[in-house]
């Protein structure tokens, strides 16, 4: 059961007003036909920080893992990320049944309510298991119904060994692995705690106390965690003594809190598999990070045996954030914010220190601390033996989502956060220019690009690329933000000097001299396409050379992975050809995305799903070469959808209807006044309505620049 088709889709209290602009209120039951063994066919919740998943462990036993999302070992001077600083399993909780067996079992998740409950059927009866994580408490609540069983079950708590995931994986790793204090389980009145310390100082504990109710068990469940003292344990306890039973209003928070979340945006669309992916991507994000919680690592709240037990930095966490702001959901991008703030000085501590003092880069992957080397100089243009560390670009093209934060947001305080890092970022890229005997910039190192065999060479596309948006992003924040920063001329001499992206006959290159010309799962050599838009489609000159590129990409299909088809999906959603676009996001949910929309390749990777929440976004609204597009790639045969609530750059709010085929209605609406150009694709006499101040600019070939006030609000509505 790979493929969503084995999901059951349960949609209660769908409403459908075609005068209240087509939205859809969603209450959503997501039901999985049965529950597997593996956490990809377990239902889940989560809160930002702790999180629950459900699923069979054989055939008297269901399992309950408890994971917390900041459980990192944290050893300091171990250049082993993947072993000294990685992400940490918890613990299950294990029901046996004692003298029963299960013969069937199915799940549901409630997303707007944020609960999952496993459905158990057993030879003596019939067993349902509830589970939540409150949404404002870091509180862990199990319901075992046993009302309609006979039989005899034990509950009981399963530690898992406080050791990187990454030495079952690696041959050598565990041997450098000092193991970690035994931890140590102990009953305190009717409390079971579990406590874990750490070798590098701290540790985290699991609390919990069983209630008996009147139809079965109630179990009151939190995890705490420090690096650097033991009161993670005296909190836990005091979380789980301090919860009251009767406490319903904390509940009501919770899904009030959930409801407020879903309601921020909405998407319509007719193809109910697309749709409910959808809305299980939504969930998915607050179940893994909020505001003021841990980045979205490659896991969530939900571990298992890993290789990857860490943050990945040259495709996974920007994949993992690329919803988010077109959902209208900056809380969500905030996560990331505080990660890349927090760590500044970590981050230029992973360039040479000759360039430490305006200069920084991160590395392929990192513990939370972001510390990850990328030791490039002109001074020694040797090849690295690691030619994983030769990654320039990863930093930079994190920053474009901290960009989007930005530019959809236009918060002047969070731009100017920005401003000083992205200036580091690129930095970096012109401690290491050269010029070339045309007097061309170019890089003068060799560089990585990311997961290309053999991708080790001189201007790669995917620092071409990069770099160029670096430059143009400074270029326009510098105006937007009145810098005036001493280096505005050089960044403009440079983006306006720098060497061409490399192509042969077949499209774009890898870097110079080496070609496209193996099976290639990553789109790093196709980014001046996707995600920066540099090379478009609106470049009627490039229309070939675009076509051409993705083509001979997608010819050896052999590496392809599922990220594969959402930048695809993406490309062709630039492209305007929906059906293309959808045709690459239906093979991504057949072959690869699993029974609760999870994705794994060889352990968790959460970004792929996600990045497919970016490419249906990217079907109905777009936003680049200074316009936004309306339904700019609709399938042929979708006549009836809407969203509300998009977000776009400017901090404008898009929401927008069509019906039978022809988009009918759109409405714009400023939050802090400003220029948009728009491409609504309406066709017929156009008429609109306003409130407040809004100016039409000029219309020209179908777009329409409006200057409107903040709050101020214009429908286009045709006829």
């Amino acid at each position: 059961m790979r493929n969503l088709y084995s999901l059951l889709f349960l949609i209660v209290g769908l409403i459908h007003n075609a005068e209240a602009q087509q939205t859809s209120v969603y209450q959503p039951k997501v039901q999985l036909a049965k529950l597997g063994q593996t956490i990809y066919e377990g239902v889940f919740t989560g809160n930002g920080l702790l999180g629950t998943m459900t699923y069979l462990l054989k055939d008297s036993v269901v399992r309950i893992d408890l994971g917390r999302t900041d459980v990192y070992d944290h050893r300091k001077d171990k250049e082993n990320i993947l072993v000294h600083k990685a992400r940490l399993p918890v613990g299950h909780l294990e029901l046996l049944l004692q003298d029963a067996h299960i013969t069937g079992s199915q799940g549901e998740m409630n997303l707007t309510e944020a609960n999952a409950t496993a459905g158990i059927t057993t030879s003596k009866g019939n067993l349902r298991i509830k589970s939540m994580t409150l949404s404002q408490h870091n509180i862990i609540l199990i319901e075992v119904d046993d009302k309609d069983f006979t039989g005899y079950y034990k509950l009981s708590w399963k530690g898992e060994p406080a050791i990187s995931p990454r030495t079952f994986y690696k041959k050598g790793t565990a041997e450098e692995y000092d193991l970690n204090p035994e931890a140590k389980e102990t009953i305190q009145g009717d409390l079971t705690i579990y406590n874990q310390p750490l070798k590098a100082g701290g540790g985290y504990a699991v609390v919990y106390k069983t209630h008996q109710v009147e139809n079965g068990k109630y179990i009151v469940a939190s995890i705490g965690y420090s690096q650097s003292s033991d009161t993670y344990v005296k909190e836990a306890i005091q979380l789980v003594e301090g919860w009251d039973l009767k406490n319903q209003k904390a509940i009501q928070i919770h899904q009030q809190w959930w409801e407020n979340y879903f309601a921020q945006s909405r998407l319509q669309i007719p193809d109910a598999e697309m749709q409910q992916f959808y809305q299980m991507q939504l969930y998915k994000l607050a179940c893994a990070t909020r505001s003021d919680k841990p980045a979205i690592d490659l896991q969530g709240p939900w571990t298992t045996l890993t290789p990857w037990p860490a943050y990945w930095h040259n495709l996974n966490i920007q994949l993992t954030y690329s919803p988010v702001y077109t959902a209208n959901h900056l809380d969500i991008s905030q996560s990331l914010l505080n990660m890349i703030n927090k760590n500044v000085a970590n981050l230029s501590k992973n360039v040479p220190a000759p360039y430490r003092g305006d200069a920084a880069a991160i590395g392929r992957l990192s513990s939370p601390d972001m510390l990850s080397p990328v030791p490039l100089t002109l001074d020694d243009k040797r090849d690295l033996s690691e030619i994983a560390h030769a990654e320039l670009g990863n930093l930079t093209w994190m920053l474009y989502y901290y960009y989007q934060h930005y530019r959809y947001s236009m918060d002047p305080k969070t731009g100017n956060a920005l401003f000083p890092i992205l200036k580091r970022s690129v930095n970096y890229y012109l401690h290491l220019l050269e010029k070339n005997e045309d007097g061309k910039y170019h890089i003068g190192v060799k560089t990585y690009s990311p997961e290309y065999p053999n991708g080790y060479g001189y201007d790669t596309n995917y620092d071409l690329a990069i770099l160029r948006w670096g430059l143009n992003a400074l270029i326009s924040m510098d105006n937007d933000l009145h810098m005036q920063d001493p280096l505005l001329a050089k960044w403009k001499d440079v983006y306006s000097n720098l060497i061409d992206f490399q192509k042969d006959q077949h499209g774009f290159m890898i870097a110079r001299d080496i070609p496209y010309a193996t099976s290639h799962r990553h789109y790093s050599h196709l980014m001046m396409i996707y995600p920066f838009y540099e090379v478009n489609w609106d470049q009627q000159e490039n229309r070939a050379l675009i076509q051409n590129s993705i083509d001979h990409w997608q010819s050896m299909n052999t590496a392809l992975q599922g990220y594969s088809y959402t930048g695809l999906a993406s490309m062709k959603a630039m492209m305007e050809d929906g059906d293309a676009a959808r045709k690459a996001i239906k093979t991504l949910l057949k072959k690869y995305v699993k029974p609760n929309t999870l994705y794994a390749e060889t352990g968790p990777v959460i970004e792929t799903p996600l990045s497919a929440m970016t490419s249906i976004q990217e079907m109905c609204l777009q936003y680049w070469d200074g316009q936004v597009r309306v339904f700019p790639a609709i399938p042929n045969d979708w006549q009836d959808m809407s969203f509300e609530n998009f977000r776009t750059d400017g901090a404008f709010l898009l929401s927008a209807v069509r019906e039978h085929g022809i988009n009918k209605q759109i409405t714009i609406r400023s939050e802090r006044g400003g220029r948009i150009k728009v491409r609504p694709n309406l066709s017929g006499k156009i008429s609109w309505k306003k409130k407040g101040k809004v100016k039409l600019i000029k219309e020209f070939d179908a777009v329409y620049e409006f200057e409107m006030d903040a709050k101020a609000e214009i429908q286009l509505i045709t006829n």
